[in-house]
This record gives C-alpha cells, sequence and structure tokens, in this order.
C-alpha cells in the first residue's frame, strides 16, 4: 500500500507541478489536471489504509479529509461554470492550496531526514512554513494575470 500512495504522490506532484507551469485551457492542461485530480483521489484514499505512523487515525488523516475537500471543489466549479460567475478564480484557488497542501504533505514524510542539527521548529518552517509562504505568495502574484489573461 505504502508504494502505491508513494507513486500515486510522486504522479500528483509532477501532473500538478505541470500545470502550474503551463499554458491554461489547453486539452493537455485539462488532460494534466484529470491525472492529478486522479492521483490526489488515490493518495487520498490510499492514506486512510496507512496507520504506521499513529496506529490508528491520526492527523494525517484529518489532512487527508481537508484535502478531499479542496479537490473536490477545485473540480467542482469548472463542472458547473454555467452556474458561477466566477468559476474561473474558485477553481484556481482551490486547485493552488491543493498543492501547495500536497507540498506542505510531501514535506512531512522528509520531516525526520531534515538538515542534521536543525529543531523541530526550523524543520516545521522549512517543510510546512516555506511552502506556504511561497506557495501564497506565488498564488496571490499570479491570480490577477491568470484571472485576466483566461477571463
Amino acid at each position: 500500500m505504502i508504494s502505491f500512495h508513494t507513486l500515486m504522490g510522486a504522479i500528483a506532484l509532477l501532473s500538478g507541478a505541470f500545470n502550474l507551469v503551463t499554458t491554461k485551457g489547453t486539452k493537455t492542461h485539462r488532460i494534466m489536471g484529470w491525472t492529478y485530480v486522479l492521483s490526489m483521489g488515490a493518495l487520498i484514499i490510499t492514506s486512510f489504509a496507512i496507520f504506521d505512523l499513529f496506529g490508528g487515525f491520526g492527523p494525517f488523516h484529518v489532512m487527508s479529509m481537508i484535502s478531499g475537500v479542496t479537490i473536490a471543489l477545485a473540480v467542482y466549479f469548472p463542472l458547473r461554470r454555467h452556474k458561477h460567475k466566477n468559476w474561473l478564480e474558485h477553481h484556481y484557488m482551490w486547485i493552488s492550496w491543493s498543492y501547495v497542501g500536497l507540498l506542505m504533505a510531501t514535506g512531512s514524510h522528509l520531516f525526520e531526514y531534515g538538515p542534521e542539527g536543525w529543531s523541530g521548529l526550523a524543520r516545521a518552517f522549512l517543510y510546512w512554513g516555506l511552502p506556504c509562504i511561497v506557495g501564497a505568495s506565488i498564488i496571490y502574484w499570479n491570480k490577477k494575470r491568470l484571472l485576466t489573461k483566461h477571463s
């Protein structure tokens, strides 16, 4: 299960990164977007079969549920665009934050391998704080440009 979970995570990281840096709204964007969504779905589902860390339901399972909500909302708005005037903005925000969450979750797996001598707080900043700050900056910096270009 862990191997499949890891594979789905790698596919999500790559397809999500691809969509972040390439032209939006193309056929390739939609294919890679669905690849991201499906791999995230598999990643989320398989996370509920992994109990090694806490011996049962733990905080990462809660984060998986939150991730499921972000993915569902990211997909909902484009599928229902005829009902939502600002569907593109909603899609952009939910899918972008989904990817930031994925980066932070990936960091959680690297936590114990952080720079030697760094405190837990410093590692938390490296793996959670930094992706969140950089991600937020990029999301909000690109938001107006992307939405103006594609509306």
